[in-house]
């Protein structure tokens, strides 16, 4: 008996701790917080797999970290609008010639693909208004979530493949 409420403990402890209740959100906006400098931290943590759905990417320093990952073995895939992959700034074309898997979609009927998410290693989702550019970290007003709820997570990846298996492919 005198086990039994330190056990009772114990078990309520582990049961806790894998409740969603204890999901972590972080929320961080640009320009005063630094979105750019939390996306490398998880880039670069990254073990094995960055799903981006994302509707223009210009950041160097952003593009760099993918192909950064992708040399460390990491699965990194990228799905993005297709008006905004033939724009001069964009980093679609660097992404493709360094070997990353790229999508390019147009949306539904004269649509965009304006999806701005990110999944690290099935995990943890990264969503809000923030476009992977330097105006969007410099001067826009812009904000990211930070997901770590398990369902959620599902939600995204889901998302992610239905995009990536669309068939309204430009590319």
């Amino acid at each position: 008996m005198r086990f039994f409420l330190p056990c009772f403990i114990l078990v309520l402890s582990g049961v806790l701790q894998s409740s969603p209740i204890f999901a972590e959100t972080e929320v961080l906006f640009s320009p005063d917080q630094s979105i750019q400098e939390a996306l490398l931290k998880e880039i670069e943590s990254a073990q094995s797999t960055i799903d981006l759905a994302v509707r223009e990417i210009t950041s160097q320093n952003l593009t760099q970290a993918l192909v950064r990952a992708k040399g460390r073995g990491v699965r990194v895939r990228v799905i993005t609008d297709s008006k905004q992959a033939k724009m001069k700034s964009s980093k679609i074309t660097s992404l493709i010639h360094e070997g990353i898997s790229v999508k390019v979609l147009r949306g539904k009927d004269h649509g965009v693909m304006n999806h701005r998410f990110v999944i690290f290693d099935g995990k943890k989702a990264v969503t809000g208004s923030f476009d992977w550019t330097e105006a969007s970290e410099k001067w826009n007003d812009e904000d990211i979530l930070i997901l770590t709820d398990a369902e959620v997570v599902i939600s995204f990846q889901k998302e992610f493949e239905r995009l990536w298996r669309e068939k309204r492919v430009i590319r």
